[in-house]
């Protein structure tokens, strides 16, 4: 499976798998049924409102059915824009819309993706966008070329211990306090970090292990010689302790 790297908010490098085409496959399906299911029930709402206003100079049939449709068309688009570049398929499955360069997809990104669609998908039955992407290599359908867009797949194997945060002993004495400052979304990005040495080499691993320590120590004001590693390790737990008491 293809990897890509994804830098973080605290300028970190983080490797991810890009999603099978089995996983968007998957999504779309679901999409799919929930966009259909949605058609259907449109067409009785759309008969209720007809038998109810019909005759009435205020109603208008066109633009009714023009608004109630609206997100019906949109629905790729929409989802991806309001739902941090996932559809509710794509929740379920667990996959993302992410930009090749690591930084966040806008609004042009998320309609060119929405635009070309139907070519990739809808029109040729999905045989163009599966093409393409097994000929890139970067999971990449023609909306995601001219996105600059492609599809990574989220971690799905989470133990119990890389959710909560590490027990403290009551006597534990907090190193730096300054961990107060930061968010539970930069415990966690650490804590991927500190994960990450089964994916790499001891080089690159080290290398990930400073750079998180130099950005988390920008972000702290904490200046200290203790080695990445324990350092990273030692933010955990201090926050750990000063979230618990």
């Amino acid at each position: 499976m293809e990897n890509i790297e994804i830098e973080t908010t605290q300028n970190v490098d983080i490797q991810y798998n890009i999603a099978s085409i089995g996983d968007r496959v998957v999504a779309q399906i679901i999409d799919l049924l929930i966009v259909g299911g949605y058609a259907i029930a449109m067409i009785f709402i759309l008969s209720f409102i007809g038998n109810m206003f019909s005759g009435s100079p205020y109603y208008y049939p066109t633009a009714t059915f023009i608004v109630l449709y609206l997100p019906f068309f949109l629905y790729d688009f929409l989802c991806e824009l309001f739902l941090n570049g996932q559809s509710f398929g794509k929740k379920l499955i667990k996959i993302k819309v992410v930009k090749i360069d690591g930084s966040q997809p806008g609004i042009g990104s998320y309609f060119l993706r929405w635009l070309i669609k139907p070519v990739d998908v809808f029109f040729t039955y999905g045989s163009v966008g599966i093409i393409t992407m097994l000929i890139n290599g970067k999971g990449q359908r023609l909306g995601d070329l001219a996105a600059n867009t492609t599809v990574i797949k989220l971690k799905q194997e989470v133990k119990l211990e890389e959710i909560l945060l590490p027990k403290t002993a009551i006597n534990y004495e907090v190193k730096f306090p300054q961990v107060i400052l930061l968010s539970d979304k930069d415990i966690q990005v650490i804590k991927d970090v500190l994960n990450y040495r089964k994916n790499t080499d001891a080089f690159s691993y080290q290398n990930i292990l400073e750079k998180a320590k130099v950005s988390i120590s920008n972000k702290t004001g904490v200046q200290s010689e203790m080695n990445a590693l324990f350092f990273l390790d030692t933010i955990i737990k201090d926050y750990s302790f000063l979230n618990s008491n």
